[in-house]
């Protein structure tokens, strides 16, 4: 099923027998990239040609069962795509179609896949088999490696405008749609994920920075507050406050109407932004480190004592 804001990226797609034999899919997290390339395998495969969604080869792969289609992303609980699959994947492409007149192979996320499964597929993408497809799903076609993209072709879908986001997620019965949309930075599937817990976070760190920067709280307990309803997120968070709070301070404008804005100012009145960069950095380290196990009590504990260290 793809999404009403991608129906003009569909339309401009050439028919089956002129699509390119590898597509990349890209575009930001939260707009339904994976749910283009699903419909697109589904046209490939239609007895129509069209992604009907009633003929027997729609059904199989609106199930998921299709024969000559292959979803392939990293197995449960690992961050990489290894070179056995890749080579499944070019054994699978390489077969006679069971069913369709195609055979389709996706690939989501593909920059997930480890260096030696990206140059397993090097010979596929050279000489594509017969009636065969490669659909690479990615938000970061950047590190995919160059001899993989110059081999493929492009597709980049966008946010969708501010006002189809909010119809989507008022359809959806999402509650608070402007601010879960404005926390999803205008994706609008993150922010039909978020949690009431996630929505009101930023709001929770800036009242736990505040007392912090005024010497109403030290750095241990203020890791400890923010610890108590951290989410998976916290660094991003974190993160994106510290690039308001640079910016607001290197502004050095007067404060906006806006009540946050105001209390982000006064907040950057209060620091050394020198000293803030080192806590951005530090963030960027520990995000670095997402895949591997962390003890979060001292990542914060750390995060939280060299913010202190920043007070003007």
């Amino acid at each position: 099923m793809r999404f009403p804001w991608q129906q003009a990226a569909w339309e401009r797609l050439p028919d089956n027998d002129h699509l390119a034999h590898a597509l990349i899919v890209a575009g930001p997290p939260g707009i339904g990239k994976q749910a283009f390339a699903e419909e697109l395998a589904m046209r490939l495969v239609c007895e129509e040609g069209r992604a009907c969604g009633v003929c027997r080869d729609c059904r199989f792969a609106a199930s998921g069962q299709h024969p000559d289609i292959l979803s392939v992303a990293p197995a449960p609980g690992k961050s990489g795509i290894p070179v056995d699959s890749a080579r499944d994947l070019n054994a699978f492409l390489a077969l006679t179609p069971h069913l369709a007149k195609r055979r389709v192979a996706l690939i989501a996320p593909a920059d997930q896949l480890n260096r030696s499964a990206a140059n397993a597929l090097l010979k596929t993408l050279e000489e594509p088999p017969g009636e065969s497809f490669l659909i690479l799903v990615t938000a970061n076609p950047g590190r995919l490696l160059p001899t993989i993209r110059s081999r493929c072709q492009r597709l980049d879908l966008a946010k969708p405008a501010r006002a189809a986001a909010l119809a989507y997620l008022d359809a959806q019965g999402v509650k608070a749609a402007p601010a879960a949309l404005d926390r999803a930075r205008g994706a609008p599937l993150c922010a039909q994920a978020l949690t009431a817990e996630a929505l009101t976070a930023p709001a929770r760190l800036l009242a736990i920075l505040e007392p912090l920067c005024e010497r109403r709280l030290d750095a241990v307990n203020a890791s400890e507050a923010w610890q108590a309803g951290d989410g998976d997120d916290g660094l991003v968070l974190f993160a994106e406050l510290l690039a308001e709070l640079v910016a607001l301070g290197l502004a050095r404008r007067a404060p906006a109407s806006a009540e946050r804005t105001q209390r982000l100012q006064a907040l950057a009145t209060r620091l050394d932004l020198r000293r803030v960069y080192r806590v951005w950095d530090e963030i960027l380290e520990w995000r670095a480190l997402a895949d591997a196990p962390l003890d979060r009590r001292a990542m914060w504990d750390s995060v939280f004592l060299n913010f202190e260290d920043a007070r003007a």
